[in-house]
């Protein structure tokens, strides 16, 4: 049975290098097929990508998360991450989680009201009854918060996982006990999205910045590609 995973990305090609490695580096570590699904925003009104009203997200993909259990025809399980990580542990572990009856599972955190929803397992038919219809979810600018408080807010929806599956800049931790680093700020990746417009800075620990050289050289030795830059490039607005 393949794993589905709906990762966030930019529409244009922003994140293309951290796209190959973080794929690289999930497909290398798992012991079961992935489905991997890019999910970034279309100029194809008609797609379950296109049409969305992004004026209140904070990145190019911020509330296409929601959008998931209807891509899944509200059947299975599936995973959800943001593109910005390097996987080191088997990615079925995380998706073969006890949801103990909950329609979601994310790891506990002090933002967003009690948990961090860049990396989250869906139950998509027990979401169901909590996401918003698809043509209301796209218009409405407030979508993504609405959920995200909503979830994150609510014991009785969404089960906690280990920390380790959504390690934020590497935190305390050594690289070793790392399940999934999470490259959180934006203004320290090491590939610099275009698409930020902020200062950029240092990150604060040189051995995640060399984990994700090392993994981009790794990539270059095995030739696996960079993606291609769609020839029209998408518009969306963010907040910065």
């Amino acid at each position: 049975m393949s794993i589905p995973i709906f990762i966030g990305t930019s529409p244009n090609g922003e994140d293309r290098d951290i796209e190959r490695i973080y794929e690289y580096s999930l497909r290398k570590n798992s012991s079961q097929d992935l489905q991997i699904h890019w999910m970034k925003l279309s100029d194809d009104k008609s797609s379950i990508w296109g049409g969305w009203n992004t004026s209140k997200w904070f990145t190019p993909f911020s509330g296409l998360r929601w959008a998931i259990p209807h891509a899944c025809n509200f059947q299975g399980k599936a995973i959800y991450t943001d593109v910005d990580m390097i996987n080191q542990k088997d990615i079925s572990d995380l998706y073969n989680i006890d949801m103990e009856g909950k329609p979601f599972a994310a790891r506990k955190g002090l933002r967003f009201g009690g948990h961090e929803l860049c990396v989250m397992v869906i139950d998509c038919e027990k979401a169901k009854e909590h996401i918003w219809d698809l043509k209301y979810l796209k218009k409405k600018s407030n979508s993504h918060s609405h959920h995200r408080n909503l979830i994150s807010n609510n014991p009785s929806q969404i089960k906690a996982i280990d920390a380790r599956w959504n390690c934020m800049d590497g935190e305390s931790l050594a690289l070793s006990e790392i399940y999934q680093l999470h490259f959180t700020k934006m203004s320290s990746q090491p590939w610099h999205p275009s698409w930020f417009k902020g200062a950029q800075s240092e990150h604060s620990r040189e051995d995640v910045v060399k984990m994700y050289f090392d993994m981009q050289h790794e990539c270059n030795k095995k030739n696996i590609s960079i993606r291609e830059i769609p020839k029209n490039k998408v518009h969306y607005e963010i907040l910065l």
